[in-house]
């Protein structure tokens, strides 16, 4: 056992624990290591609030929005729990509680402990005090990477998250990253590898490389170690059938890295570069690099090398002292890109964060108004994208039984990331292949439904 670990007293076996996660891909992870933390102190789990004797909630803080599903998500467990003869005491822990803990325990009576982002140290006596009934207050502790060893995955069907790195050592100034997970820490890169290597073992998997800056990705660690080394290296683990990498910094995306995707078959040709704006004037204003020509000759240099590879990337409207000259750059840019994926977003000031409190405010009417239009226009782009799909075959991760009727299945293709793309409606022909959640099928496109694809197998 790790020292690491916690050890399994007594008072905590056998006792049955409630687990609700929001926000990203990353919580997913999280959740896993406290899963197996929890495990090691001889809890079980249970989706059934009346059985569980505590209650825990993995949460997102990263912006406003994900702070108030937080608040209503707590709000609404400690509803639920009162309506069972034994309400389960509730334990919030993640990014939120990093950011207001004590704030939160001290104004929302649903709450009996709150531990930030580096929750280990403090679980098992969070734990025993919440169980008899007590509340439980943790040291303020400095955000770090967890060290646990994941024991876990409740990943569904093929994906497979993993955490390459966590925190951040960049500066913009729109950002709380750095304040709730703390500086640049890369895993060693052996962990990472016998963890992907345990966790695929006798299944196909859709490896997803995570990180909130991926390009960082082995800078603390030896000089030849970094982004490509690693996704060079997890591609060749057998059952590692796709290797998908989230959240690349522009600057980060070098010719190595760009050589590697084209170069290795299982590494999914799927750039997800946060361009957040394209406006010199607007960049330099967020503590941000680059320019819109800068963006198209990297969006050029992967086409130039990979010509079918998907690029996603997000976009912000309404920064402060973003004027009708810098919009009408992005939108310009946005028609020019052609990129296939797009998440875009309104400015939101974060408390704490430098850009809070920029002069220059762009009113809301006029950032909703922005935001509109930068999607109308990004809709068309994806439509032509969808459009140009039709006729060829692609391999596809079947992800569940389709409810809309007239088809099968739903799946992704090396184009769509889980969750945040779009979806391949699957019709099964007669004779072709009863696939099955998880399995990896080639598809043929046949049309599309909205934005999304349609195809046969």
């Amino acid at each position: 056992m790790s020292p690491t670990e916690p050890k399994s007293p007594s008072g905590l076996r056998g006792r049955r624990y409630l687990l609700v996660t929001l926000g990203c891909f990353r919580n997913e992870v999280e959740s896993d290591l406290l899963r197996g933390a929890l495990r090691r102190l001889g809890l079980g789990e249970t989706e059934r609030i009346e059985e569980a004797d505590v209650a825990l909630v993995m949460t997102c803080g990263f912006i406003a929005e994900a702070c108030d599903e937080g608040i209503d998500t707590i709000i609404e467990l400690g509803e639920i729990a009162a309506s069972v003869p034994a309400p389960p005491p509730v334990i919030v822990l993640g990014c939120m509680s990093q950011r207001y803990g004590a704030e939160l325990a001290r104004e929302m009576p649903e709450i009996s402990a709150a531990l930030g982002s580096d929750w280990a140290p403090d679980l098992e006596a969070a734990l025993e005090a919440v169980l008899h009934g007590d509340r439980f207050a943790a040291p303020a502790r400095a955000p770090r990477m967890s060290t646990l060893a994941r024991a876990v995955d409740s990943s569904e069907g093929a994906q497979l998250y993993l955490r390459a790195s966590d925190g951040c050592d960049r500066a913009c100034r729109f950002c709380a990253i750095p304040k709730i997970r703390g500086p640049h820490t890369s895993r060693p890169l052996a962990d990472i590898i016998e963890e992907t290597a345990r966790l695929c073992r006798g299944r196909e998997r859709e490896v997803i490389l995570l990180a909130q800056d991926l390009t960082s990705y082995g800078a603390d660690l030896d000089p030849e170690t970094g982004l490509a080394m690693l996704v060079r290296e997890v591609a060749r683990i057998e059952g590692a059938h796709w290797v998908r990498m989230l959240y690349l910094q522009p600057q980060g995306v070098t010719e190595r890295l760009i050589e590697t995707v084209a170069a290795e078959p299982a590494v999914a040709d799927y750039f997800d570069v946060p361009f957040q704006h394209v406006s010199s004037h607007v960049l330099k204003a967020m503590g941000r690099s680059g320019s819109a020509d800068e963006h198209l000759d990297l969006i050029e240099r992967i086409r130039s090398r990979i010509p079918d590879a998907a690029i996603r990337s997000t976009l912000m409207v309404g920064y402060p002292g973003e004027n009708d000259g810098d919009f009408a750059e992005l939108l310009e840019f946005v028609r020019e890109a052609r990129l296939d994926w797009l998440g875009a977003f309104v400015f939101s000031p974060e408390e704490g964060t430098a850009a809070a409190s920029l002069p220059g405010k762009v009113a809301a009417e006029l950032a909703l108004s922005r935001y509109n239009e930068l999607v109308e226009a990004q809709d068309a782009q994806e439509a032509m994208c969808a459009g140009a799909m039709s006729g060829r075959e692609l391999e596809v991760v079947v992800e569940a039984l389709c409810e809309i009727p007239g088809y099968d299945l739903v799946g992704r293709s090396y184009r769509e990331a889980p969750v945040v793309d779009g979806f391949i409606y699957l019709k099964t022909t007669p004779g072709g292949k009863q696939a099955r959640a998880g399995e990896f099928v080639t598809a043929r496109i046949t049309g599309q439904e909205g934005l999304d694809l349609v195809g046969e197998i």
